[in-house]
């Protein structure tokens, strides 16, 4: 026993679940201090910010086992088959990045580039097999929104031309940033692939809240957040926002108790009518608009010639060239940047004189350390085998959300945390498919904890009565 010096005496047990608790809690409060280029300190340490986030997963992951080790029962939550499978496709996954680290030319750099995600893995395991309550979840829940939150105010102080931060940060390169949301708060698609979920998971918080309290403050929460997302011209990000808002809407009309069969076609039609304002908006806004402006970004979707659009294409391209060079266990974790030229030149020398040859040329040695697709580069550097297991561990993960709402155990207000979740993590998902949100730490440490938030609450089943239940959602 712990004597405190505030109370009684403590058990053990209760010190590392409070311990664990904490651990997460400054998971989810790091990223306002950590979206900022650099940290005042400028020190290559305190800059590092993989080596934050991968040791506070693994605090998380030995906190959570030793408080299962000094229960009193040891026995963990039931395996379901759809548990079962999606955490072999975890683990598969898992072992394969390993394996292609191993076999990869420079093992020991691949290994290093392999330990953030294995170490985020962890986290997710032992929070699907050790699940907290629902109660837990919705404080670990409110405190990202929290977090976003603040970081949402000081993009948009920054974005109206105030900056609370100019006399701590040191600015580097702000004028190459269009959008007034400089680096303190990192590149822009930095900030608007980790605002976006923020705002997903605050509008299920919003849709799903039950105290007009709770829905005030996660309106307030999701305005800060997306607003600022979509300012700073992130077309990932906005399509992210898209996709998990919609997810989140159409579960809502379609389950909310508050909709009898009439209301609910009249909803869907005034969700509609919405939808084609908004598209009227930014179609029609006037030129020089900062939604003119978002409108032009979005359209250089469609310029197979602009130069953030040509340098994805290539990035693909040179990815699907390591796809058809190293096609089962890949070339290995870390290694695009590595790989970028011997792919690049070995396309241009197949066609002398072509497009990849004056590619190269305009290139001028600088690297491509990610695909800009996160999806490709997981293909890319762990191959195929590595490829199916992470599809496998989406597909089940989707899977078991799409269940649990069918099937519903769960009440409304557990139900839509779970879908909050969710949605958060197809946002990031999707802005996958354009950026790299899965290599990036803050927003990679959001993607884990969101899906095993998500996937604990949908794989949630009543226990036997011998057995002692957990926290009801």
């Amino acid at each position: 026993m712990t004597r405190s010096p505030f109370g009684p005496p403590i058990p053990p047990v209760r010190l590392v679940a409070r311990a664990h608790t904490l651990v997460i809690a400054l998971l989810c409060l790091l990223p306002p201090f950590f979206i900022s280029y650099r940290l005042p300190t400028l020190h290559e340490l305190t800059d590092n910010k993989w080596l934050v986030v991968i040791f506070l997963s693994a605090c998380a992951t030995g906190l959570s086992v030793a408080a299962w080790a000094l229960s009193g029962n040891r026995r963990p939550a039931p395996l379901s088959a759809l548990k079962a499978a999606l955490l072999a496709g975890l683990l598969l996954s898992v072992g394969t990045r390993l394996f292609s680290a191993l076999v990869s030319p420079l093992p020991s750099a691949a290994l290093h580039a392999a330990l953030p995600p294995i170490a985020l893995a962890g986290l997710f395991l032992t929070l699907v097999l050790l699940p907290p309550s629902a109660a837990q979840i919705r404080k670990w829940a409110w405190l990202t929104i929290l977090a976003g939150a603040v970081i949402g105010l000081l993009a948009l102080l920054q974005h109206s031309g105030l900056d609370p931060l100019r006399a701590l940060v040191r600015y580097r390169d702000t004028v190459r940033y269009r959008t007034g949301v400089y680096v303190t708060l990192g590149n822009p698609e930095y900030l608007g692939g980790y605002l976006a979920p923020v705002a997903m998971l605050a509008l299920g918080m919003l849709i799903g809240g039950a105290t007009g309290r709770s829905r005030a403050i996660a309106a307030a929460g999701c305005i800060l957040a997306g607003w600022a997302a979509f300012l700073t011209g992130s077309r990932g990000a906005f399509l992210g926002m898209l996709a998990g808002g919609a997810v989140l809407l159409i579960v809502w009309l379609a389950q909310s108790p508050v909709f009898s069969h009439r209301m609910r076609r009249l909803a869907f039609a005034a969700a509609g009518c919405g939808l084609a304002m908004a598209v009227a908006l930014v179609v029609f806004s006037p030129a020089g608009s900062r939604i003119a402006m978002m409108r032009a970004r979005l359209g250089e979707i469609a310029q197979p010639y602009s130069e953030s659009l040509r340098d994805r294409i290539v990035f693909n391209l040179v990815g699907l060239e390591m796809i058809s060079r190293h096609p089962v266990f890949g070339i290995g974790p870390g290694r695009f940047g590595v790989e970028f030229y011997p792919a690049l030149l070995a396309m241009a020398a197949r066609d002398e004189g072509s497009a990849f040859a004056m590619i190269a040329r305009e290139f001028n040695g600088a690297v491509a350390e990610h695909a800009h697709n996160d999806w490709l580069q997981i293909w890319a550097e762990t191959g195929g085998v590595g490829f199916a297991a992470w599809l496998w561990f989406v597909i089940v993960w989707f899977v078991a959300i799409a269940r649990a709402l069918v099937h519903p155990v769960l009440s409304l207000p557990g139900r839509f945390l779970m879908l909050a979740a969710a949605a958060a993590c197809v946002a990031l998902l999707v802005n996958g498919v354009f950026n790299f949100p899965l290599h990036e730490p803050v927003r990679a440490a959001l993607f884990w904890l969101c899906a095993a938030w998500s996937a604990t609450l949908a794989l949630y089943v009543p226990w036997e009565a011998n057995v002692p239940r957990p926290a009801e959602p």
